[in-house]
């Protein structure tokens, strides 16, 4: 921010005292601004001066904000737009609100960080609207939504269902098999289909059933069944309505919903993967699957050795990046560089105005700032140290966030999680553990990281109220520019270099993205099958003589060496090497080359031959005199010692004569002769 925004500051009918002088201070204002008292209401024609002149300008309210931007827009000369910040439920309805000058000053700070937003895909829906359901309540949904969308019903079962007076919506059933698709997108295997016949009576009856399977297309899929869904999360599948046909709100809900899905829909493009990075699988064997277990709406697939994402059907969790050792999987809807670069900057700021060892408070701006807010209008509100900080999803955090945020100031840091979303926070949990581990074995104390899951903002306000006071956090200046691994990188040398009592090397829980390999050296053979596994090239070898090396600071225990390793020679040890020679190859094993016993060129490792030599002594193909000298030979003299063997297993011996057309005729014809002279001799004479 190089040019200072005019701020408008509102104390909101004297319901939060603001330290201006503070606020001013903290920013860097040369002149403190003016606190309005009812800057959307009595006071609000002060939008016009500020909006003439063309300046940036920040609203420190968001409950007014559709008022004070209509304002804004009918006096600006131009197209600038106000940025506008939430200080008080963040910050000023709170016991220590008065205390919270350098706070707020964060926040406007923070406000006004510029992120890159993520790409759009389209989606276009044309009402093609898909009904099924097992009674009435389906049929009764179609004949609503039939004069507005194009409407279809598939019913699953067919007892004591009357059959439709008027047939303005074809009605048909079978068995769900398959489901796939999206918004626009839908298609679905029936089996048994069959049409509704339309001389019913007293009851629906269709012809009959089809034996092969039928494919269904559909724009909108409504499951009214009352079974379990055809999808995973379903609520995170758009285009998926689902309702429970004894609860008629519920059907009613889904069926305005339905109404709102026609037309051409944008969503972002949450992750982006890069193939070449992706530790998933070499040579079809398969070693990491961290996102494929961690998607909850199964977005993502196997595609041959790589990962594939559909975009369409990805809602943006985020856990797929935030569990990626290798980084391959990038979030966007912020990226990493975004939410560092708006974290920085709330830190710096909130030291610029004096104060030290900020906590923060990461949280979504649903269930998240709705905890926030009922802690602020009916409890103590937010403690003057605990900075909110916005996540477009809190699964999308990773070891390289949490540990980043340390690295620049905060002395802990908290996740505010909806413990609706329990089955959705195992991949969080286990990054807040190995940044736990990391933090605790440097000195930094125990559990300096957490996540909060309650559903009582009263239970969330006890915890951040009794929250112990920490000792100021060193913070790094550091610019997170690089991939998630160099990150990772900085953030932890400067976390080492700080440290109250920085260790060499730190042990990690199993499945940590950090580590070495070991080597079972009386069962390796140096066959070196693991250097082509490894996606990161942290195992290679030594072109001028058998040996493998390893640098462990590209280590990403993915286990692709040891699951590839013929002699399962290879064993993990999740952990960080803060010596700096994790940077740098180490040879893991190397050996003398074996020489051939017939002219002494080097050619393989002792130790592969000698175990070849072992497991084909008995085998009869090298039975005979000399045979297991062959394995020893190189491939040149192997080949001079099997021709020189008796009987020559090259000899082609006599080679048959070619045979043409014409070789076919004159025996035919010779044959022909042959016969007519025969039947000559047997003629009788006269």
């Amino acid at each position: 921010m190089t040019e200072k925004p005019t701020l408008f500051l509102c104390s909101c009918d004297n319901s939060q005292k603001i330290d201006v002088k503070g606020i001013s201070k903290a920013l860097g204002f040369d002149t403190p601004p003016m606190v309005y008292e009812q800057l959307c209401r009595s006071q609000i024609e002060a939008l016009n001066s500020p909006a003439a002149a063309g300046k940036q300008a920040t609203i420190c309210c968001t409950q007014e904000a559709p008022v004070l931007l209509e304002a804004w827009a009918e006096a600006a000369s131009d197209d600038t737009a106000p940025t506008f910040v939430n200080i008080r439920e963040n910050a000023g309805w709170s016991d220590e609100g008065p205390k919270s000058a350098a706070k707020m000053a964060a926040l406007i700070a923070e406000s006004r960080v510029e992120v890159p937003g993520a790409t759009i895909i389209a989606m276009t829906s044309e009402g093609r609207t898909l009904i099924l359901g097992h009674d009435d309540t389906a049929l009764q949904a179609a004949k609503r939504l039939a004069q507005h969308l194009d409407v279809t019903v598939l019913l699953t079962k067919t007892d004591d269902i009357l059959p439709p007076a008027f047939g303005d919506v074809p009605v048909f059933t079978g068995k769900v098999t398959r489901a796939v698709g999206h918004l626009g997108d839908f298609t679905l295997s029936v089996e048994g289909f069959a049409t509704l016949d339309p001389s019913s009576r007293d009851g629906v009856r269709f012809s009959s059933s089809r034996t092969e399977v039928e494919h269904l297309d559909a724009d909108i899929l409504i499951d009214l069944r009352g079974v379990p869904a055809l999808f995973p999360a379903p609520e995170k599948r758009d285009g998926y309505l689902r309702a429970d046909p004894a609860n008629p709100a519920a059907v009613e809900r889904t069926l305005f919903d339905a109404l709102n899905l026609v037309g051409e829909f944008e969503k972002p493009r949450y992750v982006t993967h890069a193939a070449a990075a992706c530790a998933h699988a070499r040579n079809s064997i398969v070693a990491c699957t961290r996102c494929l277990d961690a998607c909850p709406t199964s977005a993502i697939q196997p595609d041959g050795d790589h990962i594939a994402i559909d975009p369409y059907i990805c809602a943006g969790c985020g856990e797929c990046a935030a569990v990626c050792p290798t980084g391959a999987n990038t979030y966007h809807y912020p990226s990493l560089q975004g939410v560092m670069s708006r974290g920085k900057v709330l830190l710096e700021t909130y030291r610029a105005g004096g104060e030290t060892a900020p906590v923060l408070l990461m949280a979504d701006a649903t269930y998240g700032a709705e905890v926030i807010s009922m802690m602020a209008r009916f409890g103590r509100g937010l403690p003057a140290r605990v900075l909110p900080f916005t996540q477009n999803n809190v699964t999308s955090i990773g070891l390289d966030t949490l540990l980043s945020l340390m690295a620049h100031g905060a002395s802990r840091t908290l996740v505010l999680a909806n413990p609706a979303q329990t089955d959705e926070l195992a991949a969080l949990h286990e990054q807040v553990t190995y940044a736990n581990a990391i933090l605790q074995g440097l000195g930094y104390g125990a559990d300096r990281i957490a996540v909060i899951e309650e559903a009582d903002p009263g239970a969330v306000e006890q915890h951040l109220w009794s929250l112990p006071k920490d000792p100021p956090a060193p913070a790094s200046t550091f610019t997170v520019a690089g991939n998630k691994r160099e990150t990772l990188s900085m953030a932890l040398s400067h976390l080492h270099a700080q440290a109250p009592s920085p260790q060499d090397r730190i042990t990690l829980p199993m499945g940590a993205p950090f580590g070495a390999v070991t080597i079972d050296d009386n069962a390796c053979t140096l066959c070196l099958s693991c250097t082509s596994a490894c996606p990161t090239s942290a195992l290679k070898d030594n072109p001028d003589r058998p040996e493998l090396r390893f640098r462990e600071s590209a280590c990403v225990q993915c286990g692709l060496c040891q699951k590839t390793c013929p002699e399962k020679a290879i064993t993990l040890a999740p952990g960080i090497d803060f010596s700096g020679a994790a940077r740098n190859f180490s040879v893991l094993k190397t050996e003398d080359p074996f020489e051939c016993i017939r002219c002494a060129k080097p050619f393989g490792t002792k130790a592969s031959i000698e175990r070849m030599v072992e497991k084909l002594k008995d085998h009869a193909m090298f039975s005979g005199p000399g045979g297991m000298d062959k394995l020893m030979m190189c491939e040149n003299c192997r080949v001079e010692a099997m021709s020189e063997e008796q009987p020559d297993p090259f000899a082609q011996g006599t080679l048959p004569v070619t045979r043409t057309t014409e070789d076919y005729l004159r025996e035919r014809e010779a044959a022909h002769e042959a016969v007519k002279a025969s039947e000559a001799d047997n003629e009788p004479k006269n």
